[in-house]
């Protein structure tokens, strides 16, 4: 099933709205924005305990958010986009993976969640598929707007004018 290009565009379009247009032209300066909006820090960290196969992580913690990407991750922004495109279109996320592991002795963690990780229901599948196309969506307006002189904002317009 294809993504809903609709609601990711949006989504994007919304990301761009609320950054200033010197935010608007990094994906620090985006994460920035985002973070300020939704009133709570938003963090970008490397991190080395992420399970085998995953790229990166959303948490949500009560108080903050983070964004975790492996540290053997060769395209760390597009992993931030993909967690932002989680963010950014209000996916919950799973959290049987942190219910698993304070169950399971801790020789167990990482297989455990490698297989939640891949026992994706349809929906879910859905909401991996709809965040890579917002990272890519955001990224390739981020670089265009670097390339081609135009801010982003204007990138999105002609984007959407375009299909």
């Amino acid at each position: 099933m294809a993504p809903d290009r609709t609601e990711v565009i949006r989504a994007v379009d919304r990301l761009f709205r609320i950054a200033s247009s010197e935010e608007a032209r990094s994906l620090e300066g985006l994460v920035n924005a985002l973070s300020r909006d939704r009133g709570r820090p938003l963090t970008i960290e490397e991190s080395a305990e992420l399970p085998v196969g995953v790229f990166g992580q959303w948490k949500r913690n009560p108080d903050n958010d983070q964004i975790l990407y492996a540290s053997w991750v060769h395209a760390k922004e597009r992993t931030i986009g993909h967690e932002l495109g989680h963010i950014m279109l209000g996916h919950i996320g799973r959290p049987a993976i942190e219910l698993a592991t304070a169950f399971l002795p801790e020789s167990s963690h990482e297989l455990a969640t490698l297989m939640l990780e891949r026992n994706c229901t349809h929906k879910q599948e859905q909401e991996e598929i709809d965040a890579e196309a917002f990272a890519s969506l955001l990224l390739r307006r981020i670089y265009n707007s670097r390339t081609v002189n135009h801010s982003p904002i204007v990138r999105s317009r002609i984007d959407e004018a375009l299909g």
